[in-house]
C-alpha cells in the first residue's frame, strides 16, 4: 500500500514538473521576448545571446525543481564545467525528454534544431526564434539545407550548436543509427564535434512511454563530455565513424552508419 501510495505522489511530482516548465516557458515567451525584441532591433546577435542567458537560467531553476521533489539527479554546472568554450558541434545520444533541457541549463549560448510546431506554436515560438534556435522544417531536402545553414550560421557566430545524429529520441537499449548529415556540418566549418553520453538510471521519459510511467526512485542522469575531434573539409563519414568509435570505447554499442544523410534532426 504504501509503495503504491508512494508511486502516486511521484507521478503527480511529475505532472507538477511538466506544469512548471509549461508555465515558466510561458511567461517568459510573454515578459522577456517583448523586452528583447526592441534590443533585437539594434543588435540582434546581443539579443540572442541575452535571451539564451534568461532562458538557461530558468531551465536551472526548473531543473532545481525537478531535484528538490527528487525526480531527478543531476548537476548543470558540473557538465559546464565539462564544456568547452567557442564554437563547437556537440553531439549526443538522447535517451529522455528532458535531455535538451538539461544541456540548455549547462550552457547558455548552445543553439538546438527545434521542431517546427514549437517554432511556429504561439506558446513558444516568440521566445525560442529570440534565442536564435533552428527550425527543423518540414524534414524536406530543402528544409535540410536551411538547417544545415543556420546551423554554420550560429558556429560563425561563435555559439555551440546542439545536434542529434540519431534523428530522433534513442531507443530504449542502447542507441540509433547515426546519420552522417550532422558531420558534414563540422567538416565544412572546420569546428570540433564534442561528443556526450548521456545516461540515465533508472530510465524514465524515454521514446515511446507515457510521462505517468515513472521510476520508483530519482532518475541519476550522468553526461560525459568525450574527447572532441575534428576532420575539416574531410568525409563526414570518416568523422561520424571516429566519433562512433568513441562511444564504443565507452561500451556504448552505435550500430554502423546508415547511407541516409538527412539534415540534424530537431530537440
Amino acid at each position: 500500500m504504501l509503495r503504491k501510495a508512494a508511486k502516486t505522489v511521484r507521478i503527480l511530482l511529475t505532472g507538477c514538473a511538466f506544469l512548471v516548465f509549461y508555465l515558466g516557458s510561458v511567461l517568459q515567451s510573454v515578459v522577456v521576448y517583448p523586452l528583447l525584441v526592441r534590443l533585437g532591433r539594434r543588435d540582434p546577435l546581443a539579443a540572442r545571446h541575452r535571451c539564451r542567458e534568461i532562458n538557461s537560467a530558468g531551465l536551472r531553476f526548473f531543473v532545481g525543481f525537478m531535484r528538490a521533489m527528487g525526480l531527478i539527479r543531476f548537476d548543470p554546472k558540473a557538465l559546464g564545467r565539462q564544456l568547452p568554450g567557442g564554437p563547437y558541434l556537440l553531439v549526443a545520444n538522447h535517451p529522455t525528454l528532458i535531455d535538451v533541457v538539461l544541456l540548455l541549463a549547462a550552457n547558455p549560448r548552445l543553439v538546438c534544431v527545434v521542431k517546427e510546431s514549437l517554432w511556429r506554436g504561439v506558446q513558444f515560438g516568440g521566445l525560442l526564434r529570440c534565442c536564435g534556435h533552428i527550425s527543423a522544417g518540414d524534414g524536406s531536402p530543402v528544409s535540410g539545407a536551411a538547417v544545415a545553414q543556420a546551423a554554420m550560421e550560429r558556429l560563425r557566430e561563435g555559439d555551440p550548436v546542439l545536434i542529434f545524429p540519431e534523428g530522433t529520441r534513442s531507443p530504449p537499449e542502447g542507441i540509433g543509427r547515426f546519420r552522417t548529415g550532422a558531420f558534414a556540418i563540422s567538416t565544412q566549418t572546420g569546428v570540433p564535434v564534442v561528443p556526450l553520453v548521456i545516461r540515465c538510471e533508472p530510465r524514465t521519459l524515454m521514446r515511446g512511454v507515457p510521462w505517468y510511467v515513472v521510476p520508483d526512485e530519482p532518475a541519476h542522469i550522468r553526461v560525459e563530455a568525450l574527447p572532441a575531434v575534428g576532420d575539416p573539409g574531410r568525409d563526414p563519414r570518416a568523422l561520424a565513424d571516429r566519433v562512433c568509435a568513441l562511444y564504443r570505447g565507452r561500451g556504448v554499442p552505435v550500430p554502423p552508419l546508415s547511407r541516409h544523410t538527412a539534415a540534424p534532426a530537431a530537440a
